[in-house]
């Protein structure tokens, strides 16, 4: 997955921006219909599965982006958008729907309190069109999400947020750590710290929001799993990890400068005169070889999961990629281990015969020795390469198989692609399966187990 910022136009200027152009060139750098023509042919050549499209607020740019949706789609390049949505209205929405290739949009909602928000985003009435742009996409027929930065600020507000998030249509919230700017400073009375203590209370707040909305929970910042100790009570804030480290993602700016995280002001080359592969494999190695890993998690089972927590927010509070993440306890901390097949019902039903099929949506990429098997949008994982030929032919075929037919050797594997909608089955009815995120853990790294 890519992160490709359209342009440098915003029409607010968040105090907890991680942009650390903004000051410098606000707007000023906007990718035109070439630089875009380029672009896509440089991503389908890498063979890149999915981008999502962000700014600035790429609404600022609404030709440029529409074009640039067009443009993947012809590659088979699948999109989801990053925007505060202040600029969306019926007929913006129903462009985008009527390209085919988005079907969710992420945006931010900072907080429940309007007078905070307003703060928060350096403009009056945001929170008002914020609100309003959320409710005109979902009903466009667009899935919302919605990204809540918890700060000093903000971290009372997780539970109304999220219970306001559900009442206006959004289907999940993802309640994320605040990552200090790369410009600014970092103190005990910054607005980004927050108490080990202060964290928790946000995450059991989203708990139970979740309990009492059914709207889906998340983060886009990883914790680190000895932080959250009890792994199945916590289970949605786990499977995310850091993408950075796991190395399956970067991002590049609109003058085509990449970096790994979004956070980071560090440019590995430009696409434009150096190949995708060249930075992401060379380059920007440091991120994907271990050398971001904090000492002190060496001999962790959950350590290719949780790659040390966040590496920005290490860098930012404690002075380099490599230290302590401000959450981090200690292995030891454990209580309770991931449960990551979560429906234990579906061994009974493997067991006697069910029948699955590997479903068109399926995408490949043969690696050195595994494959990269892309589930849907941005979610992909790493199985073994015997599996990957498995699944490649049974989706090319459409014909159906068993336990017996995949290898019983391989059982836990197989419910665990079931888990995450890798595999899908005509006869089960189990769990329902409408609120599967299929974010997947790396399990070639993980006893698989369910409870």
């Amino acid at each position: 997955m890519i992160n490709l910022e359209l342009t440098e136009l915003c029409n607010v200027k968040c105090r907890h921006c991680y942009n650390f152009w903004r000051d410098e060139s606000m707007g000023s750098v906007t990718m035109d219909r070439d630089r875009i023509d380029r672009m896509v042919d440089r991503f389908h050549e890498a063979k890149v599965f999915h981008v999502g499209l962000s700014g600035g607020e790429p609404f600022a740019q609404f030709d440029i982006l529409e074009y640039a949706i067009h443009k993947f789609a012809e590659k088979d390049i699948t999109i989801n958008l990053n925007s505060n949505l202040m600029l969306a209205t019926d007929e913006l929405i129903q462009r985008l729907v009527a390209t085919g290739n988005i079907e969710h949009i992420l945006t931010s909602l900072v907080s429940s309190d309007p007078a905070v928000t307003d703060f928060a985003m350096n403009q009056a009435g945001a929170f008002d069109r914020v609100v309003a742009g959320i409710k005109t996409t979902v009903r466009n027929g667009l899935r919302v999400s919605v990204n809540m930065v918890v700060t000093r600020q903000t971290k009372s507000q997780v539970y109304d947020t999220a219970m306001l998030a559900a009442e206006i249509g959004c289907q999940k919230i993802f309640v994320t750590r605040a990552v200090p700017p790369v410009y600014a400073d970092t103190s005990e009375e910054d607005n980004y710290t927050l108490t080990p203590e202060e964290v928790r209370k946000s995450l059991d707040d989203a708990l139970r929001a979740k309990e009492d909305s059914g709207i889906m929970i998340g983060t886009l910042v990883s914790y680190p799993l000895c932080f959250l100790e009890d792994l199945r009570k916590y289970v949605d804030f786990v499977g995310r990890g850091c993408p950075s480290q796991s190395g399956n993602r970067m991002s590049i700016n609109p003058d085509g400068e990449a970096h790994v995280c979004v956070h980071e002001d560090e440019s590995y080359g430009n696409i434009f005169e150096t190949p995708i592969q060249e930075i992401f494999q060379k380059r920007a190695r440091k991120w994907h070889d271990g050398s971001f890993h904090h000492p002190d998690c060496t001999g962790c089972e959950y350590l290719d999961v949780c790659e040390s927590g966040c590496r920005m927010i290490a860098l930012g509070q404690n002075g380099g990629h490599a230290e302590k993440d401000p959450l981090f306890v200690g292995p030891n901390a454990i209580t309770r281990k991931l449960n990551t097949v979560r429906d234990s019902e579906i061994f009974e039903s493997m067991d006697s015969g069910l029948m699955f099929f590997a479903p068109k949506r399926l995408r490949f990429r043969e690696e050195d020795g595994f494959y990269l098997l892309n589930i849907r949008w941005g979610n992909t994982l790493a199985v073994p390469w015997e599996v990957g030929d498995f699944l490649l032919k049974y989706r090319d075929s459409g014909a159906e198989f068993t336990l017996d037919d995949f290898g019983r050797e391989r059982r836990d594997l197989l419910a665990y692609l079931f888990d995450k909608d890798a595999v899908e089955s005509h006869e089960y009815f189990g769990r329902e399966k409408k609120n599967l995120d299929g974010l997947g853990l790396r399990i070639e790294d993980l006893d698989l187990v369910a409870v």
